[in-house]
């Protein structure tokens, strides 16, 4: 199977190697910094509600896929064939995809929300090009995809089917009680990673996998970092934190104005947001000490928190009349 799985993507590199540009294109599309980019910009500008949405649907998703991949612990194409090129290099385990699962349930929940039969059917059509372009890419199987295509549909209906009444009874507490939740969820998942780290024992990395990988794209692998686990916490942390803050002056979170005045707050809300999350992670030591891990959860609860809760506060003082 996996013989057969490596002759397709050797052929489709060799015999579409035009290709190369749009499938990175499309991989971007199911990057976790383009999702939070449209996050942002829903969220400051256009759709609050649907941004708040799309916001703790990723950082539950990222979790869930940190997690499966370490439960699974299989490798990524070019780490185990000299025949697949590495038009892209990731540290992390392949399977489940991650930009599948994410595709599915950040595309599929905009589908949901939009209810329009085009809309849907471009979705579908974008969902199944970004799982081709993973595999163009030499960093998944096709078996990577459609087990990532599967754990996004299914993580996407859990969130429809629960969303309302889960949020109608969180909504319903105050302010700090929402606040803990937040952090008690955030300490779920990565204990749901954690869990998997246990399950696998002591297994370790053949060391075929660390050098193919080396050899074919010159990036090391560290598969077997908690530090993705402990990220996606932190920023499911952080966004339902400030969202929990944010939302009872929600008619403040999106303020009108000119299509100028938009985009400068956007600009300079992702500024900030890159600002605090590289200023951060200048403080993570590169050892994997206790430390290091802190501070990763910090830096992402920080980051998230700027987007869900300080940002809105910040253009609310600067832009006190004219609310949406």
């Amino acid at each position: 199977m996996t013989d057969v799985q490596i002759t397709l993507i050797r052929v489709l590199q060799d015999q579409a190697a035009w290709l190369a540009a749009p499938m990175l294109f499309f991989s971007f599309l199911g990057q976790p910094e383009f999702f939070l980019l449209v996050v942002a910009l829903l969220y400051w500008c256009s759709n609050p509600r649907l941004g708040l949405r799309l916001g703790l649907l990723m950082g539950i998703s990222s979790g869930l896929s940190v997690a499966l991949k370490i439960a699974f612990h299989l490798p990524r194409p070019y780490w185990v064939s000299p025949e697949v090129r590495a038009l892209a290099s990731h540290p992390s385990f392949g399977l489940p995809s991650g930009h599948a699962q994410g595709a599915v349930t950040f595309w599929g929940l905009l589908a949901a929300d939009a209810r329009r039969r085009w809309f849907s059917l471009f979705v579908v059509a974008l969902v199944l090009l970004i799982g081709a372009s993973r595999i163009f890419l030499g960093v998944h199987f096709p078996v990577d995809i459609i087990a990532g295509f599967a754990f996004g549909l299914a993580v996407l209906i859990g969130f429809l089917a629960l969303e309302e009444p889960v949020g109608r009874r969180i909504a319903a507490l105050p302010i700090s009680r929402q606040i803990l939740l937040a952090f008690a969820g955030s300490i779920v998942l990565a204990l749901i990673s954690f869990a998997a780290f246990a399950a696998i024992g002591d297994w370790q990395i053949p060391a075929s996998w660390a050098a193919g990988a080396i050899q074919q794209s010159g990036q090391p692998i560290n598969p077997l970092d908690p530090g993705g686990a402990v990220t996606a916490a932190g920023f499911f942390f952080g966004f339902a934190a400030g969202a929990a803050a944010a939302w009872p002056r929600q008619e403040s979170i999106c303020i009108t104005g000119k299509w100028s005045d938009y985009l400068l707050r956007y600009i300079l809300g992702i500024i900030v947001a890159g600002m605090i999350w590289f200023g951060l992670g200048l403080l993570v030591p590169p050892e994997p000490v206790l430390a290091a891990y802190i501070l990763q959860y910090l830096r992402a609860a920080a980051a998230a928190a700027w987007v869900s809760y300080g940002a809105p506060v910040v253009f609310a003082r600067v832009y006190p009349a004219g609310r949406a």
